[in-house]
């Protein structure tokens, strides 16, 4: 119990004193559309990003695998000099959430599905229906904690292992996505749906190919829900522009390739492999 309150007492001092520097993690390229939310809502606050590519895809890893992968990824970070770190993955989010709380409590930890699941809660869908990756899904978290906060919403998770190498191996924009896309969306459980929730931080790079298919169904804009989540946590940071450092556990020309193409990220990405 004194344990409990010191680790919230700090927590409080940290939050007054305002976050100096955010680490963001994910298993490739899905975390830089929570980055590219970030840099926009707070462009003045240092980033550290880590791509722990080595281990692509986390959504096919089993929980011991993701929270092993996370625990050292977040220690990195933390000796990096992050006071706040986001958890730019959902499966890492479901799996791993709760334990990095406890291994790393002098840290703050924002996932990427507590905000989606509180603005679900306050806004007006009914149904929504939920695209993830098996571990995501798996892990039952967004049905879980929507029920407890508005159980009169109607959440369907569908598992889409697909997605995540499709857009890793850069077919979005081939027309082959499409395809996919609308092989998950036809499934007859997401009938009647009126918004659909980009349950894997890859997914938001399919929000067009989706729109187009998705008549009358609202895109849940999840990047900048968890963006806004974050600049709640800090303490009036500048307008300035801060420099972003990019780490990779598996340095390959494709992937920095596809975060030019798709992001317009031109940087020294370091390859940084964690034992």
């Amino acid at each position: 119990m004194v344990y409990a309150v010191g680790v919230s007492l700090y927590r409080i001092l940290v939050r007054m004193k305002g976050i100096t520097k955010i680490g963001l993690f994910d298993s490739g390229l899905g975390g830089l559309t929570v980055l590219q939310a970030l840099e926009k809502r707070l462009p003045g606050v240092p980033k550290i990003y880590y791509g722990d590519t080595l281990h692509l895809p986390y959504g096919d890893k089993s929980d011991a695998a993701i929270i092993s992968y996370s625990i050292k990824i977040v220690s990195f970070l933390q000796s990096e000099g992050c006071d706040l770190v986001v958890i730019a993955c959902n499966s890492a989010s479901a799996a791993a959430g709760k334990v990095l709380e406890t291994e790393f409590p002098d840290l703050t930890f924002i996932n990427v599905i507590d905000p989606v699941v509180t603005a679900l809660a306050d806004g007006p869908y009914k149904a929504v229906g939920l695209l993830g990756t098996r571990a995501t899904v798996r892990s039952g978290a967004y049905p879980r904690k929507l029920k407890a906060m508005n159980p009169s919403i109607n959440l369907c998770a569908l598992a889409t292992p697909l997605l995540v190498p499709l857009i890793e191996d850069g077919f979005v924009g081939s027309g082959i996505e499409f395809q996919v896309l609308k092989h998950y969306l036809d499934d007859p459980s997401l009938e009647g749906i009126e918004a659909v929730v980009p349950g894997c931080t890859h997914y938001p790079l399919l929000e067009d190919a989706a729109s187009s298919l998705l008549e009358g169904v609202d895109w849940i804009d999840a990047p900048a829900i968890v963006a806004e989540a974050v600049a709640l946590e800090c303490k009036n940071p500048t307008r300035e522009v801060s420099k972003t450092t990019f780490y990779l556990s598996d340095k390959t020309s494709s992937f920095m390739e596809l975060a030019a193409k798709t992001f317009g990220i031109v940087a020294d990405w370091t390859t940084k492999v964690l034992d």
